[in-house]
């Protein structure tokens, strides 16, 4: 069967709608025009010319129609084969290779390419067999099949160093790196990048592009092997690759993790300034992936540098990103950051608000490691507040989850965790146990911190039941700290050891430890100092770049100031001469008159000035006072009606909208107990707690008399009433010139079916009304049920 009569019976197969139909016919016509050609030119150039045109045409399907590129590749193939045509046979199985892999045939795609490197082979052309070759390992990378690839590379390798294609050599060498990279093989991946980077010479954009890979590879691989210095000194160097080729995007991403690098050194000032330079680049370009991931980077650092105003900025910025674009992974990592600031500031209420949505974000999204540091930390604040409970239940859950995915430095944290709790509850042998298995995961890991760690909580709780083990334990610990020059540790260490040779009557031993642990303590308050001022520097270097942009901006304004300055002197300029020659042309008594006249204008303009700007000002003034209750400086009934109006307008868009209303418990009592001064500054008060401990997007209204509305955007119902709990807790601990007083909320939800900002309210006060009728001082949610009070409340 010739070619023509194989591809009329592959697509009378294939025409069974429209659209292939089409195809056929056109391909036919194609056909029958080649043929009509033909009759003028030998047998040989038909085949020859016919076979380019479909080759041609089934590599332009692949973009297009990729089965229709598939079934046509195989007619051609079985075409080429029949003629012998080797090289035309070569080609044929490279494209169908790249074709199947496109469909995900991944055992086509490899035979395909296997069968063309050999063709390419037989041709002797190491360019293309080698080309087919790369192709194919690449294919069993994705596949994580590395043994075959392990073996096809030996293979590969020497016939690619024989060609001398030093980018061919270069992308065999990465793959290999690539493979031991994904087997947490770190060391073998970075011999083989860095065996790489020498093929990698030439200053070609794409090779200049693999070397920064390459560079970002090496860097990564030092980061999973814990080497800071030389995971900082890589990405410094792809830094420079992608700066020389003004590639914006590589750089902001590369500086922003730079900048991590130098924060696990302790330069703190270098990486601060890493994370600013990757912010103002990321203003620049759309990245906006990029920009959240530099906004908690720079969150990150300004943490650890004691600015947490700044770090929550910067960290609740990229939560709200991955939130609006329901990024579950961003949600999970900002969440638990947010959540770490806010015990870091002692608001252990807000801290588990942000712990609990990583939580209760859905289950086999988040990343298994992200949601038990979440579960581990409930536990610690759990434990730390006395409900070991709950803590234990959080603790073990985190605890499973790291044993399933085998990360033995965080089963050491969990399993002491898990030890402190049970010796908090008076469970000794428990806790000794888990202590034991945090101390033996300590080891597997090779961390002397968490060795150490393990190792002074085992022998605390062992003075007293096996002292002389627990001597041995902390002798132990103190050779650690040493080593490690942990001097906190050391000093823990000295003080038990004094303890329990005291115990033991071993007076002499106890002072001579005794004696280290006061040496100690001098070093540790003067490093305090010196880290002290190491932060004093962090801050001060943060204020001089904030200055530093603000002044170069100020001066990119005064630079185009000065432009129109430049223009207007132009402009005035000309309409000086012309005003020139009109002069010249008047006599002096109406050039005395237009300067009169012009005094005037300006005179008038000055006057008219300066009252709209005083007039400006006084508007301004009142819009806010009218816009404020002017007791309590929360906004007033009016505010809070057009606040609501204008979030209403968008209502079937509105997917979480929360309010409380709150109300002074027995505030009537107060005023007539006390008097209407002290009333207000009750009032004053419970105002400002509620306007301190609410977000930045949510708003506090004065409704009226003893009660407030307060507007929760964004809000679901569980996390209103956390909210609404929090602030109950926070007015009944707090005292008013000398006074208690308490709060009732009601709270109620978009999701209740509210179609009216007064309907929404109505829900609430309602809600407010029930918590009222339960005993005061409670937070309660709107009912349905609650609409029967409604009907009594107007009777």
């Amino acid at each position: 069967m010739d070619l023509t009569s194989q591809v009329h019976t592959f697509f009378v197969n294939r025409i069974y709608n429209s659209k292939l139909l089409v195809k056929a016919l056109l391909f036919a016509l194609f056909i029958s025009l080649s043929s009509a050609y033909a009759q003028e030119t030998t047998s040989y150039s038909l085949i020859n010319e016919s076979n380019a045109g479909l080759l041609k045409r089934a590599e332009l399907l692949m973009d297009t129609d990729v089965i229709t590129s598939i079934e046509l590749s195989k007619a051609l193939l079985l075409q080429a084969q029949s003629a012998d045509d080797t090289l035309l046979s070569a080609k044929l199985h490279n494209l169908l290779g790249k074709a199947n892999k496109k469909n995900n045939n991944i055992n086509e795609s490899l035979h395909h390419f296997s069968q063309s490197s050999a063709y390419y082979s037989k041709l002797n052309d190491s360019r293309n067999q080698i080309k087919a070759s790369i192709n194919y390992i690449k294919i069993l990378l994705d596949e994580k099949r590395y043994d075959e690839l392990a073996n096809r590379i030996e293979t590969l390798l020497p016939t690619t160093l024989v060609y001398g294609d030093k980018f061919f050599i270069a992308q065999v060498l990465l793959t290999k790196g690539d493979s031991f990279y994904e087997q947490r093989k770190y060391n073998d991946a970075i011999t083989q990048y860095s065996s790489a980077l020498k093929y990698l010479v030439n200053k070609d954009v794409q090779i200049q592009k693999q070397l920064g890979e390459t560079y970002k590879k090496l860097a990564q691989s030092y980061k999973r092997l814990e080497n800071r210095e030389q995971t900082a000194h890589f990405y410094t160097k792809a830094l420079e690759i992608y700066t020389n080729l003004d590639d914006l995007k590589l750089m902001a991403r590369t500086l922003n993790t730079l900048a991590e690098a130098q924060r696990y050194l302790d330069n703190l000032v270098l990486a601060l300034d890493y994370s600013t330079r990757a912010l103002e680049i990321h203003k620049e370009i759309d990245d906006p992936v990029g920009l959240a991931k530099a906004l908690l980077g720079a969150g990150i650092i300004y943490r650890h540098i004691n600015l947490y105003e700044k770090s929550l900025k910067h960290i609740n910025e990229a939560y709200l990103y991955y939130k609006k674009v329901n990024n579950v992974l961003g949600i999970a990592k900002t969440s638990n950051q947010m959540g770490l600031l806010y015990t870091r500031l002692k608001q252990f209420d807000q801290a588990e608000i942000f712990y609990q949505i990583t939580i209760d974000l859905p289950k086999g999204v988040v990343e298994e490691k992200t949601l038990a540091s979440a579960l581990r930390e409930m536990a610690v604040i759990n434990y730390e507040s006395g409900d070991l409970e709950s803590a234990m239940k959080f603790a073990q859950k985190a605890y499973v989850t790291y044993k399933t995915k085998n990360l033995t430095s965080y089963i050491s944290i969990t399993a002491r965790i898990i030890a402190n709790i049970y010796r908090a509850q008076g469970n000794k042998n428990k806790a000794i146990e888990y202590y034991k298995e945090s101390l033996s995961f300590a080891r597997e890991t090779g961390s002397k911190l968490y060795e150490i760690k393990s190792l002074t909580a085992l022998a605390g709780i062992l003075i007293g039941i096996d002292t002389n083990e627990a001597i041995s334990l902390l002798k132990r610990s103190l050779a650690l700290s040493t080593e490690i020059d942990d001097k906190l540790h050391m000093l823990y260490a000295y003080r038990e050891i004094r303890i329990a040779e005291k115990q033991r009557g071993r007076i002499n031993e106890s002072l001579r430890y005794a004696e280290e642990e006061i040496a100690l303590t001098g070093i540790i308050q003067y490093e305090r100092d010196e880290s002290k001022l190491a932060l004093e520097k962090a801050h001060l270097h943060s204020h001089k770049m904030e200055i530093e942009l603000e002044t170069l901006r100020e001066k990119e304004k005064l630079h185009q100031l000065e432009l129109e300055k430049k223009n207007n002197e132009i402009e005035i300029s000309g309409q000086a001469r012309v005003i020139s020659e009109l002069e010249l042309a008047k006599n002096k008594y109406a050039s005395i008159a237009l300067a009169f006249l012009l005094a005037a204008c300006l005179a008038i303009v000055l006057l008219v000035y300066r009252s709209f700007i005083a007039s400006k000002k006084r508007n301004e003034e009142l819009d806010y006072l009218a816009a404020r209750d002017p007791l309590t400086n929360c906004y007033n009934r009016r505010i809070l009606f057009e606040i609501m109006n204008r979030n209403f307008l968008d209502l079937p868009q509105i997917e979480e909208y929360c309010i409380l209303m709150v109300d002074i418990d027995h505030f009537k009592s107060v005023n007539d107990t006390y008097g209407h001064s002290i009333g207000d500054t009750v009032l004053c008060g419970v105002a400002s707690l509620l306007q301190t401990n609410i977000r930045t997007s949510d708003s506090v209204a004065r409704f009226g008399g003893e009660e407030f509305c307060i507007i929760l955007p964004n809000t679901t119902q569980e996390q209103a009433i956390r909210i609404a709990e929090a602030i109950r807790i926070k007015v009944e601990k707090a005292i008013f010139d000398d006074i208690p007083v308490t709060c009732s909320f009601g709270v109620t939800s978009i999701k209740f079916k509210a179609r009216t900002p007064s309907e929404l309210i109505e829900q609430a006060d309602l809600a407010l009304y029930e918590a009222k009728s339960l005993g005061r001082n409670q937070v309660v949610l709107w009912d349905c049920a609650f609409e029967e009070f409604k009907l009594f409340r107007s009777e």
